[in-house]
């Protein structure tokens, strides 16, 4: 993708709306293989993943940033971790459990609904690929901005980018997939928001080996000359 192939696709993206995250999106038959957000089904899912970010990142107090309906956030709460979550989908907190329902704010993933440093870990999984670029630009600004030390983030990435620059779409897989980054490009944000490089980490959290996985830690950030 060249320059001006990117400017252009980036300012032709439109957002999705928030009403097309419904009951039926995150529990309806058309997803493959029944992979559903019930809790149950995402407890099968999931496997021993909650067990795995509370032992990596020993977090004292969690963000889940785009947290759907809050299975992840229920798992980690049965674990004794302190979480709570933003999603701008009104459908999230109405499929909620009740232990994590009131949890769970509205509002979108670049707004700024939390303090700063008020999180030791913010969790962003499977949201990025539903943003447009500009949206995660603005999304990396926020997650960096509210935690102290660890962003743990997955998504999908380009399969085969020619340069940094390029994404493509996953329609295919889900129609709200507009946005599959370079993964250099997206880690690049993170560096330019003032994080480094995780990769010991990103390794543990890789269990399944899909290459989706970024760590990225907080450092402080002198400006002066």
């Amino acid at each position: 993708m060249t320059l001006p192939e990117f400017e252009s696709a980036i300012f032709a993206q439109t957002p999705t709306s928030s009403d097309h995250y419904d009951s039926e999106y995150f529990t309806g038959e058309w997803r493959a293989e029944g992979n559903n957000y019930n809790l149950e089904t995402r407890r099968a899912i999931e496997a021993s993943n909650p067990q795995l970010i509370r032992d990596v990142f020993r977090p004292t107090k969690a963000l889940d940033l785009g947290c759907g309906p809050g299975a992840l956030m229920h798992l980690l709460w049965e674990l004794g971790v302190d979480v709570e979550g933003i999603d701008f989908a009104e459908s999230s907190r109405q499929l909620a459990t009740p232990e994590v329902r009131d949890r769970i704010l509205i509002g979108n993933t670049y707004e700024h609904l939390k303090p700063a440093n008020a999180f030791d870990l913010v969790i962003s999984r499977e949201v990025l690929e539903h943003l447009t670029v500009f949206q995660v630009k603005k999304t990396v600004e926020n997650m960096v901005r509210m935690t102290s030390r660890f962003v743990y983030c997955t998504t999908r990435f380009h399969p085969e980018p020619h340069s940094l620059i390029d994404f493509t779409t996953q329609f295919d897989v889900d129609p709200t997939h507009i946005t599959l980054l370079n993964k250099d490009f997206l880690r690049l944000m993170f560096v330019i928001e003032g994080c480094r490089s995780r990769p010991d980490l990103e390794a543990r959290m890789d269990w399944g080996n899909k290459g989706r996985v970024l760590v990225m830690e907080k450092v402080p950030v002198s400006l002066g000359g």
